[in-house]
């Protein structure tokens, strides 16, 4: 990795899920020289690659952007907390890991709205070019890509019921969710490479960072985008106590994720010109769709208490067990440690009026927090409930200019009645599959309120008052081409010149599903718009 000079032809900012794999595309012909700015540093700790230990690095404050939304109006004014990868490879390096395309309605709705080079067609051979799919290529499957992705083992009574339990409800055993239908019960594929975490650092950047053209900033944070008139022409950073100013002559891409690249265009002049005013920013150019558009998926946990001990492999683990997993992980790369938990799940209508699926579970073996290093893990099992496509929509906002200041978000969580509605329609209809007979055998008391005994309102309350997040913010930078829009087709921003954003922001609605997949073939789409 070369040391940093002053000026590049592209500056790519923020190296996570999108911006990792951009600056690997842009250098990959080694004709074009490139800056990746990343505020975070490179973590390869045993903690960031073992994908058992996936509940270690959600609490080590150096690795992470914590965020806390709200008050959130619709949820009684709680604040949800939020987190994102602070680290070479970004959410992609902590999350958990669920390899899921999305639908391909989703990509079809936005071309329909306009957006015609997004069409799922149009986007397929992206989401190819970056698999290395473990049961082989096929029209609809990549192999060789950077990203390996891994069938899921799903061992165990408690996966077996699970998947049983779904068809006895009525769903089918569907073998490739990323394939021609999401809709069923299935085996879930995760973004694991032979038992490491597959993290675009992983995937991508580990080779890439070698190249003599590609030079990658750590813990450098990026204050503003330059322009000279409408053009951007440079980015200053915050590196080692100092601003330093590093010039692109071709292009700057923005690629800081949901919460942050809206904050790092709003601080550059490009925004709402009158709320830029009062904070005393010059407007560059009038956007005021920056930071609007804001959605996520809501969620609520259905759990279960198991009837007996030992369905969950990963309750009662004491230190030497512990010691046991590790060490066969360290050794060969297998057994526990080289799992992500999520291993079975479901997408399902939350009604017969759905225009295609719009419920996830994503199912938890266990019984217990585990998001945050905790070992108070129990037999059981949960069924996370997640909306798809919710209709409700929040902001962030700047407060400030100074780059260290934390904006205001605001998800605006089930703003919508439809949202909770759905939501609530979903977690009765999970409700139905865990009285499925498969659970006979497993499932023993509810851990929490008997949500079978409430009423249809009792039930909406517990759910308003429950919900959550999957960790899935996108929008905020919306690609399109109307009055609220901010970037094109390709990620350019709209009003200026040789700017980009390529990240989850750009996405107009959300898809059906974890988004990491979806936001690293934006990724390799635009990148590959850029080097033709």
């Amino acid at each position: 990795m070369p040391k940093a000079r002053s000026s590049y032809d592209y500056i790519v900012v923020g190296a996570g899920s999108a911006g990792a794999i951009v600056a690997t595309r842009l250098s990959e012909s080694g004709r074009k020289s490139v800056l990746l700015v990343e505020a975070g540093q490179s973590n390869s700790s045993v903690f960031t690659r073992m994908p058992a230990a996936l509940a270690y690095p959600l609490s080590d404050e150096r690795l992470l952007w914590s965020y806390e939304t709200g008050p959130e109006p619709h949820l009684g004014d709680r604040r949800i907390s939020h987190v994102r990868g602070k680290v070479l490879g970004g959410s992609s390096t902590i999350n958990g890991m669920v390899f899921v395309r999305g639908n391909a309605k989703d990509y079809n709705g936005w071309a329909a709205d306009g957006l015609t080079q997004w069409s799922y067609d149009r986007c397929l051979p992206f989401f190819k070019k970056m698999e290395d799919f473990d049961r082989g290529p096929s029209y609809l499957r990549g192999s060789g890509g950077p990203v390996r992705i891994t069938t899921c083992k799903a061992e165990g009574a408690i996966f077996e019921a699970f998947l049983e339990a779904g068809q006895q409800y009525g769903l089918e055993l569907n073998a490739d969710y990323n394939a021609n239908t999401q809709e069923g019960v299935h085996v879930y594929q995760a973004n694991i490479d032979r038992g490491v975490r597959a993290s675009t650092s992983h995937a991508y950047l580990k080779k890439a960072i070698y190249r003599s053209n590609l030079a990658v900033l750590q813990n450098a944070t990026a204050s503003r985008v330059n322009f000279d008139g409408k053009r951007a022409v440079s980015v200053s950073v915050q590196f080692a106590g100092e601003e330093r100013q590093y010039y692109a002559h071709e292009e700057v891409i923005i690629s800081c994720g949901t919460y942050e690249s809206p904050q790092l265009l709003m601080r550059s002049g490009i925004g709402n010109r009158g709320e830029l005013g009062k904070l005393g920013i010059s407007c560059v150019t009038d956007v005021p769709g920056v930071g609007q558009n804001l959605h996520d998926h809501p969620c609520v946990p259905v759990g279960y208490r198991a009837a007996m001990q030992g369905v969950s492999k990963v309750a009662h683990l004491n230190k030497f067990k512990m010691a046991a997993i590790g060490a066969e992980w360290l050794l060969f790369k297998t057994g526990l440690g080289a799992t992500n938990f999520w291993e079975v799940g479901t997408f399902f209508k939350s009604s017969d009026d759905a225009e295609y699926c719009d419920i996830q579970h994503e199912f938890i073996p266990m019984i217990g927090d585990f998001t945050h290093g905790s070992h108070d893990l129990h037999d059981g099992f949960l069924y996370q409930t997640c909306l798809m496509r919710p209709r409700s929509r929040g902001s962030v906002t700047l407060v400030s200019r100074d780059p260290k200041a934390k904006a205001k978000i605001v998800h605006n969580y089930l703003q919508n009645p439809r949202d909770l509605v759905d939501l609530t329609n979903g977690v009765r209809r999970t409700l139905e599959m865990v009285k499925q007979k498969a659970w006979d055998a497993i499932r023993g008391e509810s851990d929490g309120p008997n949500l079978d005994a409430m009423t249809e309102h009792e039930l909406s309350s517990w759910v308003q008052g429950n919900v959550s997040t999957q960790y899935h913010p996108c929008g905020t930078c919306r690609m399109g081409y109307d009055d609220l829009s901010v970037v094109d087709e390709t990620g350019r921003v709209n009003g200026v010149e040789a700017l980009r954003v390529v990240d989850a922001s750009i996405m107009p609605r959300v898809t059906s599903g974890n988004i990491n997949a979806p936001t690293m073939m934006i990724a390799e789409k635009i990148s590959a718009s850029m080097t033709m």
